[in-house]
C-alpha cells in the first residue's frame, strides 16, 4: 500500500552489544518505529545513533546521511537559516545501515497531534525562511539538464502517487484527482527536504535551528513540496490552521509570490491533500474534517 513502510522489530540487546564492541557506550536505545534510535557516548561526547530496521529502510537512512554530509561540506556556505547535524561514523549491523552523528541539544518546534502546540511567530517565520533556503540549494546542486529531465518525470510521478493514495482511501477523490491531472504540467523542480514539518525542526537554547530526519531529501524534487507539506501537516495533523496560514503568508512575502507560483503550487498541495485522506484513515491524528476544508479551498483556488 502507498505510504506504508514495513519495519522489523530489532533485538536491542544485540544492537547494544554491537555498538559496545565498536567502542561506544550505550546511554539509551529504543525503536519507536522503523529505526532504532539512541544516545551513545564516545570519549565522553554524546552522540546520536540511527539504525534502520530493514535493508530497504536503510536506503532511506543512507540518503539522510548523504544529505547531512553534503550540507555540512559542499553546500555549507549556502545554509543561511538552518544547520544540519554532522555525521561522525557509519556502517552496517546485520546488513542494516546505521550512522552516528551529532547529538542536538534542542527541542522540536512541535509534536504531531500535540494539543495547543505553542509555536512562536518567530519560529514560523524561520520555518518559512528555511523552506526558501532549501529550494535555493537546487541552484548550486542541479544543472539545467537535470532540471529539464526531472521536469519531464515529475508530472507523471505526481499523478501516479495521487492515484495510489486515491485507491487506498475510502473517500471520493475524483474531483481532487482531476484537479491534479489538469495542472500537473505546471510543476517546477527544486530541492526539497521531503518531510518538512515542525517535528523535523529542532531549536536550541542559543536559537539555532537544526533540520533533522532528511530521509526523503532530494535535489531534483518538486518546487514548493516542503511548503505544501509543512502547510498541510500543520493544518491537518497539528490541527492548527491559524499557524498554517501564518506560515504560508510569511513564505509568500519572503519569496515575492507571483501568479506563476500559484500555478506551480496548486497541484503539489492538491497531492498532499490527497495523501491526507490516506493518512487520516491510518494515523489516528490527521483530521479528515480539516482535510476536507483544505480540499475545498484548494479546488476553489482560495489558498
Amino acid at each position: 500500500m502507498p505510504g506504508q513502510t514495513i519495519s522489523e522489530k530489532m533485538n536491542l540487546e544485540e544492537v547494544g552489544r554491537h555498538f559496545e564492541n565498536l567502542g561506544y557506550r550505550i546511554q539509551k536505545l529504543e525503536q519507536p518505529w522503523r529505526h532504532v534510535t539512541g544516545q551513545v557516548k564516545f570519549e565522553n561526547e554524546k552522540l546520536f545513533l540511527k539504525l534502520a530496521s530493514t535493508k530497504e529502510i536503510g536506503e532511506r537512512t543512507w540518503n539522510e546521511k548523504c544529505f547531512n554530509e553534503n550540507t555540512n561540506t559542499i553546500w555549507k556556505k549556502y545554509l543561511k537559516t538552518f544547520r544540519i547535524p554532522k555525521v561522525f561514523d557509519e556502517g552496517y549491523f546485520q546488513d542494516k545501515y546505521w550512522f552516528i552523528g551529532e547529538f542536538v541539544f534542542g527541542k522540536l518546534l512541535a509534536e504531531p497531534g500535540q494539543k495547543k502546540a505553542s509555536v512562536s511567530e518567530k519560529d514560523i517565520e524561520v520555518a518559512a525562511k528555511i523552506a526558501k533556503n532549501i529550494i535555493e540549494l537546487a541552484e548550486v546542486s542541479l544543472l539545467p539538464k537535470d532540471k529539464e529531465y526531472f521536469k519531464t518525470v515529475w508530472p507523471e510521478r505526481l499523478e501516479q502517487k495521487s492515484e495510489e493514495w486515491a485507491n487506498g482511501s475510502n473517500r471520493d477523490t475524483k474531483k481532487l484527482l482531476r484537479f491534479i491531472k489538469e495542472r500537473k504540467e505546471d510543476i517546477e523542480i527544486a530541492a526539497s527536504h521531503g518531510d518538512f514539518t515542525p517535528w523535523a525542526i529542532m531549536k536550541t537554547k542559543s536559537r539555532n535551528y537544526y533540520l533533522i530526519d532528511s530521509e526523503a531529501a532530494q535535489m531534483g524534487g518538486l518546487k514548493f513540496y516542503d511548503v505544501a507539506y509543512f502547510y498541510h501537516r500543520v493544518y491537518t495533523k497539528l490541527q492548527r490552521p491559524d499557524l498554517a496560514e501564518q506560515f504560508l503568508k510569511m513564505f509568500k512575502e519572503t519569496n515575492k509570490w507571483t501568479e506563476k507560483n500559484d500555478k506551480e503550487f496548486a497541484p503539489v498541495l492538491a497531492s498532499r491533500v490527497m495523501g491526507g485522506y490516506f493518512d487520516a484513515e491510518r494515523d489516528g491524528v490527521t483530521s479528515t474534517e480539516l482535510n476536507l476544508e483544505l480540499e475545498a479551498k484548494t479546488l476553489l483556488g482560495k489558498i
